[in-house]
């Protein structure tokens, strides 16, 4: 095998039971180095393991090398902790972090011997679930699964649990549905399973309303990380400070679906921080959430923590692009020779429009604090195909790159190492946000950006990186999809698709045979768009984010006005905060 570490387990944090009620798999359905980063399995696999009877294992994506070997040998998928096939536990559990690790799911129930729709499995078969934020539209994947968590795992998994061993201990099997053929049938159990909030059963076809946190727990922190065996992403310490995120950027899903903002106490996180690091050894730790530098206490924070844990390295990922959070870095101890930003589009009128509320002032402000304060590299990130997008906002993108470089020629120490990194993607609409009933470009519209951006950029001063067309087109045809879609992934998978957020694995001509099989075309479905009268097809999962409110925002981008971040403005009436789900700024 090419990474034998990516199977052997027995990883320092890893927990073993020797007796337990139930028997959970954990999959984030990519290789071990990537899963293993993963900070919804991380809270998950704690959350079972140190708050229940339940002994929760670890699965991940077997490289094609080992799959093969795995088939030929006919070795099942097995889990790391106890080498036991995965086909023998209770539940099995999939993040659904990007629809390009779709066919990766079934490659890997097919490695365990369990029948890739839910309609085939029986009562020998684990109950197979699935979270994670792609869960905001299910429906590409429904037929896949018993059930889907639709929200906060940590709010539906205790109840999930509860309900399992129940169902086991009436039984008197060994699954949670009772095993060869005995117990609670599973019709009976997902009928049970339907009535909590937040969990959606694609058999039942009820509508569901996703479920929210309303606090971050401490007790739910995973301060005793399990230490990957091998170089991982993100091998690091990781502590979430805050979830949500109320900037309201009109095309991010993420930032409607975990509305509203909750913020961890900042002794909480010093405190998790400190455990964490004991209990692993890491000498790098990261704050995160989706926007960091919006955390109210991240100064007290970061002054704390150079105190407490002077020779730690602590790094901010997604910076806001003004000059007050650049400066922030001046209080970590991070190597800053680096530095990402993301304007995303390349006018003011655009910016407006998807709510990017980024000044021209503020990106030169940012980049000269940056430069300043030792970087040499800045990589700016943009998207082209946004909806209203003009040949003077691809001409932005270069302005603002071209700014960047002669900014940092005036501003850094040593003007002779600066390099501008620029990382064009392409605009995918999702569920659940403003931009949801639009289309994506189509490939000649995203070709010819492309060859617009590579022919007017200044490439012996500008590094121009430019996304593949291909798998953001079959991103974007499964993002807004339906439930046929499931057969359109299947086939893809069955023509040979695979691994396809990988380069070097993604091949094109296995999702267009996908598509064929349902008589569509990846383009197609990608490029369609919805009127705001239309039903939609994940209109049955409920976000707590109002469709009033998603229309009226629309409405606003048509217009190029801005809707004010409701920390420091006026409350926009999404319709999230209700009762106990409350913004909760420290």
């Amino acid at each position: 095998m090419e990474k034998p570490a990516r199977y052997i387990g027995g990883e320092v944090g890893s927990v073993v039971k020797q007796e337990y009620s139930l028997r959970v798999i954990l999959s984030y359905p990519d290789v071990y180095e990537i899963g293993t980063a993963n900070q919804a399995v991380q809270i998950i696999y704690s959350l079972i393991n140190h708050q229940s009877g339940a002994w929760a294992e670890r699965v991940y994506c077997p490289w094609p090398d080992m799959s093969a070997a795995m088939r030929e040998e006919g070795v099942p998928l097995f889990a790391l902790e106890s080498w036991e096939p995965a086909a023998t536990a209770d539940l099995w559990g999939f993040t659904l972090q990007h629809e390009l690790t779709y066919t990766n799911i079934l490659d890997m129930l097919d490695l365990a011997g369990v029948p890739l729709r839910a309609e085939d499995r029986g009562q020998g078969d684990p109950l197979v679930f699935a979270g994670g934020p792609c869960g905001s539209n299910p429906h590409p994947v429904s037929p896949f699964f018993d059930f889907i968590i639709i929200g906060d795992g940590e709010e539906v998994v205790p109840e999930v649990l509860r309900i399992c061993e129940q169902a086991k201990r009436a039984g008197n099997g060994s699954g949670a549905a009772g095993k060869e053929g005995g117990g609670i049938p599973r019709r009976d159990l997902l009928e049970k399973l339907a009535e909590v909030e937040g969990i959606f059963v694609p058999a039942l076809a009820r509508p569901v309303r996703r479920a929210v946190v309303p606090q971050l727990d401490y007790s739910l922190v995973p301060v005793r990380q399990v230490i990957p065996s091998m170089a991982a992403v993100h091998d690091r310490a990781t502590v979430e400070i805050m979830r949500g995120c109320t900037r309201g950027c009109r095309f991010c899903m993420a930032g409607n679906w975990y509305r509203p903002v909750r913020e961890r106490p900042v002794e909480e996180v010093c405190r998790a921080v400190g455990e964490m690091v004991a209990a692993t050894g890491y000498e790098e730790a990261t704050l995160s959430s989706l926007s960091t530098t919006d955390y109210s206490c991240i100064q007290e924070a970061l002054s704390s923590l150079a105190q407490s844990q002077p020779r730690l390295t602590v790094s901010l990922p997604s910076l806001r692009v003004d000059p007050a959070a650049i400066k922030l870095l001046g209080l970590t101890s991070a190597r800053r020779g680096s530095i990402t930003l993301a304007p995303e589009a390349g006018s003011q009128r655009l910016r407006d429009a998807i709510n990017k509320q980024v000044s021209g002032e503020d990106i030169q402000e940012a980049l000269a604090e940056a430069f300043r304060g030792g970087c040499t590299t800045v990589k700016l990130y943009f998207m082209i195909g946004l909806p209203s997008e003009t040949e003077a906002d691809l001409k932005g993108i270069i302005d603002i790159a071209t700014t960047a470089r002669r900014i940092g020629r005036q501003e850094a120490a040593n003007p002779g190492r600066v390099q501008i990194n620029v990382s064009i993607s392409s605009f995918v609409p999702k569920a659940h946000t403003p931009f949801q009933w639009q289309g994506m470009n189509t490939r000649e519209e995203l070709a010819g950006k492309h060859e617009y951006l590579r022919r007017n950029t200044p490439r012996k001063q500008i590094k121009l990186s430019l996304h593949d067309i291909d798998p953001s087109l079959v991103e974007g045809a499964i993002a807004r999809g339906r439930d046929e879609t499931a057969a359109a992934i299947e086939a893809a998978w069955r023509a040979g698709a695979g691994f396809d957020a990988w380069t070097e694995k993604f091949d094109y001509s296995a999702w267009e045979a996908g598509f064929a099989a349902i008589g569509s075309g990846v383009e197609q479905e990608a490029v369609r768009s919805f009127s705001v009268e239309a039903e939609l097809p994940w209109d049955d999962i409920d976000s707590r984010v109002s469709k009033d409110f998603l229309i009226e925002e629309k409405e606003k981008a048509d217009r190029g006005e801005v809707t004010l971040d409701c920390r420091w403005g006026a409350c926009a009436d999404c319709g999230v905060c209700e009762g106990e789900v409350q913004m909760r700024i420290i």
